[in-house]
């Protein structure tokens, strides 16, 4: 079974986003809903949907997370930076390792030792 690489899939990045508490009025917050939120809900939909990310809405909370994948740091800051409500949430971005790539590196670690004793 032959597994894609990284430079075939592009780099992975986990994405957590967390709405900013008291940054629209309660008041204003159906208006910000549906030209802000909304909008920036359905943009992460048809990224889902296109298979560019993966993942969702943490349940019960104003907060979400996905493993978005992306060619370059510039394309995901793009591709965040676009979505209406970017100012109104705090992001944090953290790139992935591929699991084979990881288990590459350790296994040439682990060779690396067994040589290392002899």
């Amino acid at each position: 079974m032959q597994t894609k690489s990284v430079a075939a899939i592009g780099m992975l990045y986990l994405v957590t986003g967390e709405y900013i508490e008291n940054s629209v009025s309660a008041e204003a917050f159906p208006q910000v809903w549906e030209t802000v939120i909304r909008p920036s809900l359905e943009l992460l939909a048809k990224l889902v949907d296109e298979k560019k990310i993966t993942g969702g809405v943490l349940a019960g909370q104003k907060a979400a997370a996905f493993v978005f994948e992306a060619q370059s740091n510039e394309e995901l800051d793009k591709t965040i930076g676009a979505l209406p409500f970017w100012g109104l949430v705090k992001w944090h971005v953290t790139p992935l390792t591929p699991v084979r790539n990881a288990i590459e590196r350790d296994r040439r670690s682990v060779e690396a030792m067994k040589a290392a004793k002899h």
